[in-house]
């Protein structure tokens, strides 16, 4: 019977690449799937484009390269990553470069870009679309229009499936879902069609699972006490059959764990409304899946549905939203509290003072509060020492630079046990989403295909 297995190479931009050369080598995968973006990513990466235009993809695509491409050329193991970004044309052309510091001498990548989305956004604004953010239900884009850094969208597997049918060994692509690197080779290699809801079903089950790298191993589990080795903890491998029976397994020998609990917790992990699961290819019923262990560490899943693609794919508008101003200190026992406490007495005086101009002002005692806010207990008297945060949003850089000279004072104003901040940082610009749906009507993909050695 037919089987593909397909790695998680990667979860998110800084993960450790490390586990990936571990499913290469003793793996038995086919494919490895890289998941380098988030919701914040991009417009840092929009960002960097703007200032550079050879950035604005995720550099950590040359240790990729340097690590695990020999492996999987040597293997025939196949590469997707969304690691294109802002810039698929220069993280092609970085894989390119990198692989040839290290000798490949072949080498077939494959470039999925959308059509450009800023340019189809400016012109249905023009047209009276009001793009309703769909955190907010603000109707009203235009005012913070001058404002736009980029925007991007959420494509599905079709270039990637395109882009593998022409033989290519590494394919990078812009913002395509989490999923899509996973869902792409089931696609290609069992032929389902576009509308073969149920298959494709299951192709965003094995994706949703593994997207998230040690997330469905065992890393962040409420399990945590019980994983064995998490410092070397295994990431997953989903593998499909042919009867579109999935499995979810790793590496034998590594670290990490994967039951119905892991599993579980992953499955549930940002999806709104587990009916109706919204995918650029498909929406998927995920209120009937079941699973059972019939290994160790190994899964089996199954009872995802599906249902016909949506109308609307989701957009990610990036703008400019101010600046932070942002200090932290320490105080210690004895009173360390109540020290704290004063010292956020001191800096708002401070604030009236000079008269800050800020959208909102935060004050957190890390350790305390800065997690749960007004519901967390009140703290122990005698704790030995309570960190502190204060930051400021500002409309404008000059006002949120007066956090840091109005907070440093403490070490010779505060309360005593009162310590200094090193390093203080300069206000950080910030960058805001407006999540959004457009027309699928709107969105296209392209696939180029580039060679080393032709």
């Amino acid at each position: 019977m037919k089987t593909v297995r397909i790695g998680a190479g990667s979860g998110f931009w800084g993960d450790n690449l490390a586990p990936a050369i571990e499913i290469a080598k003793n793996g038995d995968v086919q494919y490895l799937a890289y998941d380098f973006l988030g919701e914040p990513t991009i417009p840092l990466l929009q960002k960097m484009r703007q200032k550079n235009p050879a950035h604005g993809f995720v550099p950590a695509i040359r240790a990729v390269v340097r690590g695990v491409l020999p492996i999987c050329l040597e293997k025939g193991i196949k590469i997707l990553t969304n690691a294109g970004a802002a810039n698929p044309q220069a993280c092609a052309d970085s894989i390119i470069e990198a692989a040839r510091e290290i000798g490949i001498t072949e080498l077939k990548v494959g470039i999925v870009t959308t059509n450009n989305i800023q340019e189809k956004v400016e012109e249905l604004l023009d047209r009276g679309e009001t793009f309703t953010n769909l955190d907010t239900g603000d109707d009203d884009l235009g005012r913070v229009r001058d404002r736009i850094v980029g925007s991007y969208v959420y494509s599905g597997a079709y270039g990637y499936v395109e882009a593998l049918e022409a033989g290519c060994d590494i394919i990078i692509s812009d913002r395509a879902t989490d999923d899509a690197a996973i869902l792409a080779p089931l696609v290609h290699e069992f032929g389902w069609k576009w509308d073969d809801w149920d298959s494709l079903a299951v192709g965003i089950l094995a994706g949703h699972l593994i997207e998230c790298g040690a997330a469905c191993s065992g890393g962040i589990s409420s399990l945590w006490a019980e994983v064995p080795e998490p410092w070397n903890i295994g990431y997953p491998i989903a593998e499909v059959n042919e009867n579109g029976e999935l499995f979810i397994t790793k590496v034998d020998g590594t670290g990490g764990l994967i039951n119905r609990v892991t599993l579980t917790e992953h499955l549930l992990y940002e999806v709104q409304d587990p009916g109706n699961y919204l995918m650029p290819e498909v929406v998927t019923d995920f209120t009937r899946v079941e699973m059972e262990q019939v290994g160790k560490d190994r899964v089996k899943v199954w009872g995802a549905r599906g249902k016909p693609a949506p109308e609307t794919l989701k957009a990610g508008i990036a703008y400019t939203d101010g600046y932070i101003g942002e200090v932290e200190s320490s105080v210690t026992w004895p009173d360390a509290v109540a020290k704290a406490r004063r010292s956020f007495e001191i800096i708002e005086k401070r604030f009236e003072m000079v008269d800050l101009k800020a959208e909102e002002v935060r004050y957190d005692m890390i350790g305390v509060d800065s997690c749960h806010w007004s519901a967390s207990p009140e703290p122990d008297p005698d704790i030995n020492e309570v960190r502190i945060r204060v930051a400021a949003k500002c409309a404008d850089r000059s006002e949120a630079s007066k956090v840091a000279r109005e907070c440093v004072m403490l070490m010779g104003t505060g309360p005593i046990g009162s310590t200094g901040q090193l390093n203080t940082p300069p206000p950080r610009e910030v960058f805001a989403l407006w999540p959004t749906l457009i027309s699928r009507e709107h969105v296209t993909q392209t696939v180029e295909i580039r060679e080393v050695g032709q």
